[in-house]
């Protein structure tokens, strides 16, 4: 019983202790909570009207203006091979020759039987002038002297077509064929790629469509030069969307002066919509409470007010205002954890740099 009445004496001067220490803690936080009605120290910035940027960023990927994979129309060996590799060569220039001893052979044939024709015909004429001989020995000394001449033109253009020419002006890829080789029409000789400038196609959704125009500038950048910006425009807008993402294709052409960029980067595309007047705040001032969005406003009294807003667009550092505030009004932009609506501030500085 002693042991029992023992621990019953315990137990409660153990509770005593609790409750007195509660009760100091609770006189600590009461004269914090007395100290904390001072003024909050917080950092302003204006409520300013400034041109906000509208941009639309898109992907695509770049290729060569002009590209084309070079072949020859003939088949025979090759006699002669007049690039070498990643050369820059002009429309014209002669790239591969092709054996033509036969078809040259061939041709001189041709012409020593024109040469014929024509002297038969001439003869054709005069004897028909004199009345010897009729009008259809005229008419097939023309036929044969017709066929003759054909034959020299198709062999010319036989002998034409074993010489392989840059179609356009370019640079050529690598060359993957040597003098000896047996070449086919099917053979690639090397690539060749206008890099004057890039064609890069993007998609932009339907809302875009009114905003996006022909001759509109764009910028494009590369994962390759991300410290540069390549400037462009859009040379084309396809005529229909797409039925299942109501996206349009664009296609944008891109300076490539310096040849840095290449067939199949992935290029970044901004498309600037242009710049207009805006209500404009700190990012950092905006708090969003699910889908309201409030800033606090601090008139001349020094005390904090909860604004509701309607923001628009955003931009980085930036939000556009639609509703709630007006331009030059002072908002919190630094120490809002510690301001409520109605609490007195103590304005340190404003964004701007004015020291209050």
């Amino acid at each position: 019983m002693r042991s029992f009445t023992a621990y019953l004496l315990a137990f409660l001067a153990v509770c005593a202790g609790f409750w007195f220490g509660f009760g100091s803690e609770s006189d600590v936080s009461g004269k914090e909570s007395v100290a904390s009605g001072r003024a909050t120290p917080v950092i302003l910035a204006p409520v300013v009207d400034a041109p906000f940027s509208d941009r639309l960023s898109a992907l695509g990927t770049a290729v060569a203006n002009e590209s084309v994979a070079l072949t020859a129309n003939r088949t025979d060996l090759v006699r002669s091979v007049h690039f070498e590799d990643g050369q820059r060569v002009g429309k014209g220039q002669v790239l591969v020759e092709l054996q033509v001893a036969e078809e040259e052979s061939m041709l001189a044939e041709a012409k020593a039987m024109m040469t014929e024709r024509e002297a038969a015909h001439r003869r054709a004429l005069e004897l028909n002038g004199q009345g010897i001989a009729p009008d259809r020995e005229v008419q097939a000394a023309q036929a044969q002297l017709n066929a003759a001449r054909s034959r020299v033109q198709a062999l010319d253009v036989a002998i034409r077509d074993h010489v392989v020419r840059a179609p356009f002006a370019g640079v050529l890829g690598l060359r993957r064929v040597s003098v000896g080789a047996l070449l086919q029409p099917s053979t690639v000789i090397t690539t060749l790629d206008d890099l004057s400038v890039v064609k890069v196609d993007f998609t932009i959704p339907e809302t875009w469509m009114s905003a996006v125009r022909v001759g509109q500038r764009v910028h494009a950048r590369s994962d390759a030069w991300p410290d540069q910006m390549f400037a462009g425009k859009i040379s084309a807008i396809e005529t229909r969307l797409d039925r299942r993402t109501r996206s349009a294709t664009v296609r944008a052409i891109i300076d490539n002066v310096a040849d840095k960029l290449r067939p199949g980067m992935l290029m970044k595309i901004d498309v600037d919509r242009g710049e207009a007047p805006s209500r404009q705040v700190p990012e950092e001032a905006v708090v969003q409470r699910g889908d309201e969005h409030f800033v606090y406003v601090v008139g001349d009294d020094g005390v904090a007010s909860e604004v509701a807003i309607g923001v628009g667009r955003r931009q980085v550092g930036r939000v556009e205002v639609l509703s709630g505030l007006e331009a030059g009004q002072r908002i919190v932009v630094e120490g809002l954890v510690r301001v409520r609506d109605g609490s007195k501030v103590e304005v340190v500085a404003v964004r701007d740099g004015d020291k209050q």
